[in-house]
């Protein structure tokens, strides 16, 4: 694993443990009936260096100090947080240490837990043990992640093996991550998007003339993307034009996780684009790959279209990442643009790759909580949002129909939830409304229009 798949500009340290505890939960005895006393119930002895492990240091009765470890009990579970993330590096990333006193074998004392880790306190937790737990101290390995931030630790041991001396499970001592990565801090807004570029290849122009440097900046591939259809000044150009075979690799923040539907949106810039233009009438195409470490890859999948097929996308799509693979911290894109147009035309254009669904799929259902995965420009009528990105106000632009009344207008958030809800009374056809979004923070916002049984959705970067 390639460090730089957290932060390009962060550096990978010593040794790092665990700073707090973000929830504890002790089980029973072996018994199931009997508590776990005071000495072993401090989760705070699983923080910081790693002590004498497996020596009894002179257990005293209801003085916790007298120990080293936290005992899970039966059961029982702990979430340990560290400030600074775990990196993961060449082979195994960290061990946590389970305090047997003696350090008998495990086939004679088999306290076993199951290890998670996880990058975000929202995203789903990704076992990094063996699925039939880990017993008593263990190496692992952070698997698909790049690098984490949260270890839980959960006891499965079989209560029945120690129900004559009525034992307490898993006992942590600690969990040493053996480097971390640290830089610049990752915005809510671009935690999805590509934050690096690791190799940038450029093709040429069809009259086979270097694409121009407005169209050849690298870092307009990175964060949010300004879904940038619309005509620029060449001076402000928000996309890189790969030109024919060009290929580009970038890394991603965090890892975007294998999640149900689709995995990954990518924003092609073709100035005028809209729903109706199809493949063959702006032909721009590119290849889609995935990796977890940045050397092994596997062809993304389009979402099935008209216009996109296996790994190949026509402009903007959407991505699968493909059964059997946990996620990506990778991706790349090659032009498999066949020449069309005039001599300047420069093949595909990347505006930006935003990983979908991430952290979403383990949050509590929400009032109002809608999809934000819904296909733009499908409905009865059309809508546009400028400017885009905008700071404290957006027009909204209506193309209504002249039987339609009581636009339901709604400012939604990445998570499905409605941030607002206005009613306008239109029977027009076409109105404007100008919606507030001074108090929002930076990111990037659904914005849905209703009116008799019709909807529509488009997307608003608030800077």
């Amino acid at each position: 694993m390639i460090a730089a798949a957290m932060l390009v500009s962060g550096t990978v340290g010593a040794q790092v443990t665990a700073t707090s505890v973000s929830s504890f939960t002790q089980g029973m005895r072996a018994d199931g009936v009997s508590p776990i006393g005071v000495t072993r119930s401090n989760p705070n002895n699983a923080l910081g260096a790693i002590n004498v492990n497996d020596v009894n240091i002179g257990e005293a009765s209801n003085n916790s100090s007298s120990v080293e470890f936290v005992s899970l009990g039966f059961g029982g579970e702990i979430v340990l947080e560290f400030a600074s993330p775990i990196c993961n590096q060449a082979g195994n990333d960290l061990t946590v240490f389970e305090t047997s006193y003696g350090t008998p074998s495990c086939a004679s004392w088999p306290e076993k837990a199951l290890v998670y880790a996880r990058q975000d306190d929202c995203q789903p937790w990704i076992l990094i043990s063996p699925a039939d737990g880990a017993c008593q101290n263990a190496d692992l390995d952070l698997g698909v992640l790049s690098w984490a931030k949260y270890v839980k630790i959960e006891d499965i041991t079989n209560p029945t093996t120690f129900l004559a001396n009525n034992q307490d499970g898993y006992d942590v001592d600690g969990v040493v991550g053996y480097s971390t990565c640290g830089g610049a801090a990752i915005s809510a807004a671009n935690k999805y998007s590509p934050s690096a570029v690791v190799i940038a290849n450029q093709g040429t122009r069809k009259n086979g003339s270097p694409v121009p440097a407005n169209r050849s900046i690298q870092s307009k591939m990175l964060g949010a993307p300004q879904m940038s259809d619309a005509s620029t000044s060449a001076a402000n150009y928000p996309f890189y034009a790969m030109g024919y075979a060009g290929t580009v690799t970038l890394s991603f923040p965090y890892t975007i996780l294998n999640n149900a539907g689709a995995d990954i949106a990518v924003y092609e810039t073709t100035f005028g684009d809209n729903a109706s233009r199809n493949c063959a009438s702006y032909p721009e195409k590119a290849r889609f790959e995935g990796s977890a470490n940045g050397s092994t890859w596997f062809d993304l999948e389009a979402v099935a279209s008209a216009d996109d097929a296996g790994s190949t996308l026509c402009r903007d799509g959407q991505l699968n990442i493909p059964a059997g693979q946990a996620g990506i911290n990778y991706i790349r894109v090659t032009d498999v643009t066949t020449p069309f147009g005039s001599g300047s035309t420069d093949a595909y254009d990347i505006d930006g790759i935003v990983g979908l669904g991430q952290c979403a799929n383990t949050l509590p259902p929400l009032p109002g909580r809608i999809s934000t995965e819904e296909v733009i420009g499908e409905g009865e009528f059309g809508i546009e949002v400028s400017p885009n990105p905008a700071s404290d106000f957006a027009i909204l632009n209506v193309s209504g129909l002249n039987n339609m009344e009581n636009y339901s207008i709604k400012v939604i958030d990445m998570m499905g939830r409605v941030i607002s809800n206005e009613t306008v009374n239109n029977t027009s056809g076409s109105f404007s409304q100008s919606i507030n979004i001074n108090k929002l923070t930076a990111g990037i916002y659904m914005i849905s229009v209703e009116s008799n049984g019709n909807r529509e959705v488009t997307k608003l970067i608030k800077k």
